[in-house]
């Protein structure tokens, strides 16, 4: 090539410098708007994402203390305190007083002591009662028990049955004897109104026997008699003679 040919090519690099110092600006300039735009696309689409999975996630509970009371419903939020019912000063008996009680109850057929006389269970009405623990099931009772209750209503009183029917074992480890009426369902012992075993004194033995019933072993009415409130059917023979019936059953033993 000859310098005229050189110059030329010279020249013509020189004027095609700046067109191609715009070419590769504005190439570079292209490729770092690519590169942003892939850049925000991306992170539109994992906000989209995190957003659609926090959008469908369940709700989340939030643990709370609660301890409830078997049967128990809760009380409405400023609800009134319930009325407090019984004496929230009472106090049980000893376990002596109870002893003592029991003791005179089955020993005795009732108690001697007015302090200890309230049924366990207080009737409202007339007529026969039985005491709870009670068994009044076994032989003449339920005859007996009958003719107390019409006796009552009658009198217009409540009869306590404080003892009817006693196993022998039962009866001799409360001081009675092993063959006496009451193991064989015959007797009844009563409280008047109460477990006092005096109360029965205020039924006449003619009172008594206008129903078929009488007291075997204290036909005199006696409050102070151990066997006052001691109750059998008249035999279908008459009533036995008070030495009779002592001859034929052992009369519990008198209680102090």
């Amino acid at each position: 090539m000859d310098s005229r040919a050189t110059s030329a090519a010279t020249a013509t690099a020189r004027r095609c410098r700046p067109a191609l110092a715009a070419v590769a600006l504005a190439l570079a300039l292209s490729a770092a708007g690519c590169g942003a735009g892939g850049a925000d696309r991306q992170s539109t689409r994992r906000t989209t994402h995190t957003d659609t999975t926090a959008d469908s996630s369940p709700p989340q509970g939030h643990p709370q203390a609660i301890n409830p009371a078997a049967g128990v419903q809760p009380a409405p939020a400023g609800a009134a305190a319930p009325n407090v019912v019984g004496d929230v000063n009472a106090h049980a008996p000893s376990l002596a007083q109870v002893r003592r009680e029991l003791q005179h109850l089955n020993l005795c057929g009732g108690v001697t002591n007015s302090a200890l006389a309230q049924p366990v269970v207080k009737s409202t009405r007339a007529g026969f009662f039985p005491d709870p623990g009670t068994s009044q099931t076994q032989g003449q009772l339920p005859i007996l028990t009958a003719r107390l209750d019409a006796l009552g209503r009658a009198l217009g009183v409540t009869i306590y049955g404080i003892s009817g029917y006693r196993t022998p074992a039962h009866s001799v480890a409360v001081g009675g004897f092993a063959d006496d009426p009451h193991t064989r369902g015959e007797a009844e012992d009563i409280g008047v109104g109460s477990l006092l075993r005096s109360s029965a004194a205020q039924i006449s033995e003619a009172a008594l026997a206008r129903f078929g019933l009488y007291r075997p072993f204290d036909p005199s009415d006696d409050p102070n008699n151990p066997e006052v409130n001691h109750i059998q059917l008249i035999p279908s023979s008459g009533p036995l003679t008070l030495a009779r019936a002592t001859a034929t059953f052992d009369p519990d033993p008198t209680c102090s």
